[in-house]
Parts: structure tokens; C-alpha cells; sequence
């Protein structure tokens, strides 16, 4: 863990030395390899780097994700390089949001992953002010700093009344206690991460977000930051153990017709970015409800949908880009019979959408899997709900595809070419959905 530390420190003053993008890019790949052949082989991760440093199983592919999907940024970053002129403060900002990645996902102090967590807003805050698309990015950036930030407030002063009774801030430490606690204070921990990933009802900021948010923008946020919000309620829910258990149905009743409510607006959406953007609000309340029923398949299975969901969401982004970059609009009826100009581009169209909606053999068709299992052991009535969303999930994947590939082309004027690297990005995002299926084992 601390060569991966230095490594991140090194880059820093290689920035300042020399700005070669696709130095970046091909280290980062290079620590998530060192990371991935260092730890896949061991049966139980548990490393603690210092006081407030640790690594576990829950930590091991959110480190590994923050790097895929990180150098896929740089990627990004590079292509857009070759065609504006370059702007070193993203390489900046970006290797910023690398290091509270990195210091989030591996720490095991109870006050820096509560700072963490609130500092990942602002590179995101920054990265829609200033390279967001229109004129209401401004109104994105507020809606997305007071939902997400003024809301945790009070769980930072919560978090201090417990180092006054406990007198530790450390994960492994407060384990141990058992928390007799009432409604309002399980609202206060936990609506932080109900909020940042998010829950249906405080689900505005994020379409918002999306559509305003630049593309590397985008596949950040879709990646990696939703799941802070997963990542902090498997820890916050390991701790309060009883008072989880006994408040959690009120907010899986809330996420389940959420996400079927959320089903139904997809399937009116005429803009790609925002028909993307409310089906990562579909999963991740298909994710919380998993967490809630608090049975180890249950976590397994949203963990695992974690890491699909991140790669598949973030490719869909890339590829709605590719197309507005082309078409100069996100609207359907202005993209419409793309496979006629770009036919390549198709098979990837399929293949993403198909993930989206959990097409066998994926990793997301195990998640979901294990996902209907967990919820229907907890409660068989919402059978139903679940084979609803399960179809409305496939019908606007299919209506996103169908509709955007077929039909008559509208573009008159000149088109631009598709480039190998943008194939290189789309297969960077594809392949470890697929792989990862032949040793399922190492999310367990």
C-alpha cells in the first residue's frame, strides 16, 4: 500500500517536471495491475498501513476501480489534448481526486473518512463550473453541493459525540460497542450516503450533475463517486448493527419504488445523457436495497454490482460523448441511424446496453442475480416489484439502442472519423465485466 502511495507522490512532481499525459494514464494502469497481482491470490485481505491506514476485502476493488477508472480519464484527457489546446489544471485536478480516492477507500479512521468523503466534492463542484456544458451548470454545482454537503453536516457533529463517549475514531474500535440509538440519530448517520448515492426522493442533483458535467466529468462521477456512498453504508451499517436492523425497512420500501418509479422515466427520456443518468439511479436503489437486508449475499451482490455498474455507466457516458461530439446534440431523434456512419460502433452500443441491463454472461448478470436472491429472502412479496424493474430495465436499455442505431440519419453536413483510441477506452471499460466472472470468488 505505501508503494502506491509513493508512486501517486511521484507522479505529482512529475507533473511539475513534465506534463506527458500518456505517462499518467499507463502509470496508474500500472498500480492497478501491481494491486490486482499483489492481493487476488489471498484468502483474507487485511493489511494496516498505519494508524488510520488499512485495507480489507471492501476496500481491494474500490482501490482498483478509483485506478481503472482514473487512467480512462487521462485516456480521455489525451484525446482531448489533440484537439483543444491543453489545460494542465486537469491533470491537476484529476490527480487530486486520485489521492482522496486512494486515502478514502483505505482509511480506517472514522474522522479522515468523513473528511474524505467531503473533499470529493470539490474537484467535481470545480469540474462542472468550469468545463460544464451550458448555462445551467451553475445551478447543477448548487444542487450538487447542498444536497451532498449540507446535509452530512450534522453527521460530523454526530461523529464527534461518539469519540466523546467512545473515545476512538477507529473502524475496528467502535465494532465492538453496541449503539442503542433512535430514529433521528439513524437518519443523521446514514442519510449522508443515502444522499450521495442516491436515494429516490433526494435523486435530483444527480441527472442534473450528469447532464452538466463534462464527459471526464461524467465517467468519474458515475464511477467511482456514486459508490462512496455504497462504500460508507457496508462500513456505517457493520458498526450500527441494531439500529440498522431496525429502521431499514422504511428506506428499502422507499428504494424499491424508487427504482421502479425511476424504470418508468427512463422509458420517457429523449436525451441519451439523461436516459443514462436516471438508470444509474435505478441501480443504485436496487444496490441500497440489497445493503439493507443486511445478509451477507446481500452485500456481496451490491458490491459486485459496484464494480459492473461502474465500468458499464461510465462506458455508456464515453459512448453518448462520442456521438454528441459528432452530432452536436444528446437528443435521440438527432442521432438516429448512427449505425449506418458508424458500424463498429454498433457492436460496442449493443454490448454496453446488454451489461446495463444484465445480460448473461456479465458481471452484472451475477449481481443481479444475487441481488433478487437476497431481497426476496428477506421479504417474498416484492417478487414483484423486482420483475418489474428487471423488465423495464431491459426495455429502456433495448428503446436506448434500437432507437439510436436505426431509423434515418439526420446528419447532413460532414461527420468526423471515429479514432483507435477511442476503441482502446471502449474495450478498457468491456473487458473486465468479463473476466472478472471466471473467479467470482474473489468478491466473496
Amino acid at each position: 500500500m505505501m508503494k502506491m502511495i509513493m508512486i501517486l507522490l511521484f507522479m505529482f512532481f512529475f507533473y511539475l517536471i513534465n506534463k506527458k499525459i500518456v505517462f499518467f494514464f499507463n502509470i496508474v494502469y500500472l498500480c492497478g495491475f501491481m494491486f490486482l497481482i499483489k492481493f487476488m491470490f489471498k484468502d483474507d485481505i487485511w493489511i494496516g498501513v498505519g494508524m488510520i491506514f488499512g485495507l480489507d476485502q471492501y476496500s481491494f476493488f474500490m482501490l482498483m476501480l478509483s485506478f481503472w477508472i482514473m487512467g480512462l480519464v487521462f485516456m480521455v484527457i489525451c484525446m482531448e489534448m489533440s484537439q483543444v489546446k491543453f489545460n494542465n489544471f486537469k491533470l491537476l485536478l484529476f490527480l487530486i481526486m486520485l489521492i482522496i480516492l486512494v486515502v478514502f477507500f483505505s482509511s480506517s479512521n472514522l474522522l479522515m473518512f468523513y473528511l474524505m468523503f467531503e473533499m470529493s466534492l470539490i474537484p467535481m463542484f470545480i469540474m462542472i463550473i468550469f468545463w460544464g456544458m451550458n448555462f445551467e451548470r451553475l445551478s447543477a454545482a448548487y444542487y450538487l453541493l447542498m444536497y451532498t454537503m449540507f446535509i452530512s453536516l450534522p453527521l460530523l457533529i454526530y461523529l464527534f459525540k461518539l469519540f466523546k463517549f467512545y473515545g476512538s475514531f477507529d473502524f475496528n474500535m467502535l465494532m465492538k460497542y453496541e449503539y442503542m440509538l433512535g430514529f433521528w440519530d439513524y437518519l443523521i448517520l446514514f442519510m449522508a450516503f443515502y444522499i450521495k448515492l442516491p436515494i429516490y426522493v433526494f435523486h435530483v442533483w444527480l441527472p442534473k450533475a450528469h447532464v452538466e458535467a463534462p464527459v471526464f466529468g461524467s465517467m468519474i462521477l458515475a464511477a467511482v463517486l456514486l459508490k462512496l456512498g455504497g462504500y460508507g453504508l457496508l462500513r456505517f451499517m457493520m458498526m450500527f448493527l441494531i439500529v440498522s436492523f431496525k429502521y431499514n425497512y422504511l428506506i428499502l420500501s422507499v428504494g424499491i419504488v424508487g427504482a421502479l418509479l425511476m424504470s418508468l422515466v427512463c422509458l420517457v427520456q429523449i436525451d441519451m445523457k439523461k436516459l443514462v443518468a436516471y438508470s444509474s439511479v435505478v441501480h443504485m436503489n436496487m444496490l441500497m436495497c440489497s445493503l439493507l437486508t443486511l445478509d451477507k449475499l446481500g452485500f456481496v451482490s451490491a458490491y459486485i454490482l459496484m464494480i459492473s455498474h461502474g465500468l458499464c455507466s461510465s462506458g455508456l457516458f464515453y459512448m453518448v460523448n462520442l456521438f454528441y461530439e459528432r452530432s452536436y446534440s444528446r437528443l435521440m431523434m438527432f442521432n438516429k441511424g448512427l449505425m449506418n456512419l458508424y458500424s463498429l460502433l454498433s457492436f460496442w452500443w449493443f454490448i454496453l446496453c446488454s451489461v446495463n441491463f444484465s445480460f448473461p454472461f456479465s458481471l452484472s448478470f451475477f449481481s443481479e442475480i444475487l441481488l433478487i436472491n437476497a431481497i426476496i429472502s428477506w421479504e417474498k412479496f416484492l417478487i414483484i416489484y423486482l420483475m418489474l424493474i428487471c423488465f423495464l430495465n431491459s426495455a429502456y436499455s433495448l428503446y436506448l439502442y434500437s432507437y439510436v442505431q436505426h431509423g434515418l440519419i439526420n446528419i447532413e453536413e460532414k461527420f468526423y472519423m471515429i479514432f483507435m483510441k477511442d476503441f482502446l477506452i471502449l474495450l478498457i471499460h468491456i473487458y473486465p465485466l468479463f473476466l472478472l466472472i471466471l473467479n467470482l470468488y474473489l468478491f466473496y
